[in-house]
């Protein structure tokens, strides 16, 4: 009786069923739950190169907020009357590191008038590149956190995968077994 069920339980197409069980397996892990896990990744990779991008741009702020500064300088230290058309200029460009940098306490000492507004300029350009330097240090670091969250899943699909190939693998010795069985 024992013997009898030993040989129903290995019969050929017990075999074959579970060979084409585990190749079943092994494809669901792999276009599915690797494929789930790649969608993941790649969208990380996007918020990655989202934020290189975000730094290189503040980066070329800071580089531009240095130049300007320099500009001004050598415009602002000539000791002859500036033109109206030259105040004009520094006063938007003054505005202009106010406004995009969120430097608000800068806002009274710009009334000044201009030939006294070395300090000033040197003062708000300090503060413009101290600012942008925190948000690029910011996005550095939350590009970072973004490359550790996506470590994880790359060792679930590491690991996924491996065990999809042993299934696969083990699917087709089991078709192939069910000749060994009738011979």
């Amino acid at each position: 009786m024992v013997d009898h069920r030993l040989d129903r339980l290995l019969a050929p197409w017990v075999f074959v069923l579970t060979g084409i069980l585990f190749n079943i397996l092994s494809a669901v892990i792999t276009h599915y739950f690797i494929g789930l896990n790649n969608d993941r990744i790649n969208l990380i990779e996007s918020e990655i190169q989202n934020k290189q991008v975000l730094i290189d741009s503040l980066w070329q702020s800071k580089t531009e907020i240095e130049r300007k500064k320099e500009f001004f300088i050598l415009l602002l230290s000539e000791k002859s009357e500036l033109s109206p058309l030259i105040e004009s200029h520094y006063r938007d460009y003054l505005d202009e590191v106010i406004d995009t940098h969120g430097l608000q306490e800068f806002e009274k000492p710009k009334q000044q008038p201009v030939d006294t507004d070395l300090g000033l300029l040197l003062e708000l350009s300090s503060a413009a590149q101290k600012k942008t330097i925190e948000s690029i240090n910011n996005s550095y670091l939350e590009a970072l956190t973004l490359a550790e969250q996506k470590m994880p899943l790359e060792g679930d699909n590491a690991r996924l995968f491996s065990i999809a190939i042993f299934l696969q693998v083990t699917g087709l010795i089991l078709v192939l077994a069910r000749d060994l069985r009738r011979h």
